[in-house]
């Protein structure tokens, strides 16, 4: 598939028939063979851990069948919006901080592997009113790490971004080489990739099937189908507390987030990308306009919890008002602004807001991997890397093992 194809194909709604356009090998299989197939490692769940998992696996050389309820990229998922962003700015949380470093590489290496862009240079802002803990620790641990990092002050920030009213902001901090990445777009490219590596991609809802002892048999689809394997590993995002109930519903909440995109005045280029970075401050993050998309503005509250499957993927009339709010405070030239496109989407928060990627206490074959807690996207083809290396039993960091277990 070109470059031209895949663009044709991922700017058209995902429905089933356009997932059959960019997969045609597993998506038109008879279900006689699917029935019949066994693979030695089933991944359910296509998001960003899930689809770098299995197209790690397949690199490895293993035997894979990947299972997504809607298809990879689909709007339910925690990964289905069009943009991300990619930082190594993380407090004083060096493990995170190394694992972006590697990640900006990785990202670089499958933009040219997969020859599409997906990695956009926008440079990220934090505004303060003074200097914290966590920005100053930011500021250290991205100086120890050798990245770019520029202290600005209130008078800097007047020069430095006139579009924007800074007014009781006393602190920029901005990473330069911070990034927006294109998701939706990443994700159908990663699966993409996995099919034609040999990997098995269905577009099915999966649960765990049967047992012997400390093994788990097989998965069974929605329609009774079982896909047996050696080895599990369920990344499934907002789903994971639904899976397992008793293990995951108080460890994972699913709270949701409503997202905008607002309009740029006719011929005025200040808010798109090259000319503004992301920014974030207490209460709000957002992005400049990436593709002529329009300013993403993203407040960081919002509904307690939210269910994927059924729950409305509309916003509310309050967050509207509160948005439009931001941007008469921020950027009072966008304030006027139509709405271009929003997103309802949701976040799989942990207590601690690390990941849980470990073994199932029950289950010796079964890795549950998830937990993203809003920062998990970055780290995409790193976090596919470790998650497949612990799938089969290789050696991981011991120091992160630790912090992504289950049970603390």
């Amino acid at each position: 598939m070109d470059r031209r194809t895949f663009l044709e194909v991922t700017s058209a709604p995902l429905g089933a028939s356009a997932l059959a356009t960019l997969l045609p090998s597993t998506m038109n299989a008879a279900p006689a063979l699917i029935q019949s197939k066994r693979s030695a490692i089933v991944v359910i769940g296509s998001g960003v851990f899930g689809v770098w998992t299995a197209l790690h696996l397949r690199e490895q050389g293993h035997d894979v069948t990947l299972l997504d309820a809607y298809g990879p990229g689909n709007s339910r998922a925690t990964s289905g919006d069009e943009t991300r962003q990619i930082r190594v700015g993380y407090g004083d949380r060096e493990l995170y901080a190394r694992m972006a470093q590697r990640a900006f590489a990785a990202w670089r290496a499958r933009e040219q592997e997969f020859g599409i862009p997906l990695m956009i240079e926008t440079g990220r802002l934090e505004l303060a009113r003074d200097w914290t803990p966590s920005l100053r620790a930011t500021q250290a641990m991205l100086t120890r790490l050798g990245v770019p990092v520029e202290a600005l002050t209130s008078d800097d920030l007047r020069r430095r971004y006139p579009q924007m009213d800074t007014t009781g902001m006393g602190v920029g901090l901005l990473e330069p080489t911070a990034a927006v990445l294109r998701a939706k777009t990443s994700i159908i490219a990663a699966a993409s990739a996995f099919t034609r590596k040999g990997g098995t991609l269905l577009v099915k809802r999966a649960r765990p099937g049967r047992a012997d002892g400390r093994r788990l048999t097989d998965v069974e689809t929605a329609t009774g189908e079982r896909f047996a394997a050696q080895t599990f590993v369920f990344a499934c995002g907002p789903w994971l507390p639904k899976l397992f109930p008793q293990l995951l519903a108080e460890r994972i909440k699913v709270p949701g987030r409503e997202v905008f995109y607002f309009g740029t005045p006719s011929g005025d280029t200040r808010f798109s990308y090259p000319n503004m970075p992301n920014f974030s401050e207490d209460g709000y993050y957002g992005f400049p306009s990436v593709d002529g998309r329009g300013v993403k503005v993203c407040p960081t509250t919002g509904p307690v919890t939210f269910d994927p499957d059924t729950d409305e993927r509309i916003v509310t009339p309050h967050e509207v008002r509160r948005a439009r709010a931001f941007l008469a405070k921020r950027f009072p030239s966008l304030k006027d602004q139509p709405i271009t496109e929003t997103r309802v989407c949701q976040l799989e928060n942990t207590v601690d807001e690390h990941f849980i990627i470990d073994h199932h206490p029950d289950f010796d074959n079964v890795l549950i991997a998830g937990g993203g807690s809003g920062h998990a996207f970055k780290h995409g083809p790193v976090l596919g890397e470790y998650v497949a290396k612990r799938a089969v039993g290789e050696a991981t960091d011991g120091a992160f093992d630790r912090m992504v277990r289950l049970v603390p």
